[in-house]
């Protein structure tokens, strides 16, 4: 599909060279993209690739003579946010539409519906979607219809598997792990990333083991927003004790510092920000986030890895709600 780029004027907004790009020159189409900020409309209202007024983004093909403009309904609420969008659509036609938001399913969406979105989560804060080129949203094919609608999923894993032939593997796991983004968003139904004091990334419940007591234990001996690695390796050792963890799975979750080597290179997204380490002592934004990742290639020992990291963070989580501090 040869790609024509929709230009895009809002929080942010990249733009592409026209024509297919192959294996060849991807990386110097790429290499051309630049951002700026948001331009105001045009005088008298003309609009020419310009922010319309009055809205969050525009978007305009001069290949197609698509357009998109699109703000936030006077219907919307933070449980059910609703986008306003009208438009041109390939056939010239003016069109208005609402989104809601939390509908919007990557693997059967529309440009209008993915690009609304994208908009929606850059609004909430969301820095990777915000920083993002997200070219898969305006580099779309000049015979694709904005109304029309198409599977992103499979978009996106096109676009990396030809940004990883042309040797940006990098790149290949930015789009990737925005493309988890819009997955996460419509799995939780509207839970934006930046906000992890409110996101259990385990979604389950505090392990069944523990009894009230426990928790009351927990909770009077350590701070898991403020520990430190002999704190933390006390913690698993306790954990051990009541047969939650063994010996063996603690070599899975940082014990005493050191990190399971399993010798193979590995890649990973997560739709958290990174949190690498606990330095400044907060152990469950590490655990949540370690407990977050989506390997590339999963295996017995990373399954394994996550699963004793979700049980961890849901037992921080309760240790936390009880001490009235999360």
């Amino acid at each position: 599909m040869s790609i024509f780029g929709l230009q895009a004027t809002s929080y942010s907004t990249a733009k592409y060279p026209m024509g297919t790009m192959y294996r060849n020159n991807i990386k110097n189409a790429f290499g051309q993209s630049v951002a700026s900020e948001g331009l105001s409309s045009a005088p008298g209202g003309n609009y020419h690739g310009t922010l319309k007024m009055g809205y969050l983004h525009s978007a305009f093909s001069p290949v197609s003579g698509q357009e998109l403009h699109m703000k936030y309904d006077e219907s919307s609420t933070d449980d059910d946010p609703v986008m306003y969008v009208e438009g041109k659509d390939i056939h010239g036609k003016s069109f208005t539409q609402k989104i809601h938001l939390n509908d919007v399913n990557a693997e059967n969406a529309t440009p209008a519906e993915m690009t609304a979105l994208r908009v929606h989560l850059a609004q909430q804060g969301d820095k990777s979607v915000k920083a993002s080129s997200g070219i898969p949203l305006m580099a779309l094919g000049s015979h694709q219809d904005v109304n029309t609608t198409m599977d992103f999923i499979q978009y996106y894993e096109n676009w990396a598997s030809n940004l990883e032939n042309a040797g940006l593997k990098q790149n290949a796991g930015i789009y990737m792990s925005e493309l988890e983004r819009y997955l996460f968003y419509h799995r939780t139904k509207g839970v934006t990333f930046s906000d992890t004091s409110s996101i259990s990334s385990t979604k389950a419940e505090p392990n069944r083991s523990l009894e009230g007591k426990d928790y009351e234990y927990l909770s009077s001996n350590w701070n898991p927003q403020n520990m430190t690695q002999k704190e933390y390796d006390e913690l698993l050792d306790f954990l051990q004790n009541k047969g939650i963890l063994s010996e063996e799975d603690k070599k899975y979750v940082c014990y005493g510092g050191e990190r399971l080597d399993r010798g193979e290179p590995e890649t990973w997204y997560s739709p958290l920000e990174p949190v690498h380490d606990f330095a400044d002592g907060n152990v469950l934004a590490f655990v949540r986030y370690q407990s977050s990742l989506i390997y590339d290639h999963k295996t017995t020992e990373t399954k394994r890895e996550i699963d004793l990291y979700k049980k961890i963070t849901s037992i921080m989580e309760e240790m936390v709600k009880r001490t009235g501090d999360n």
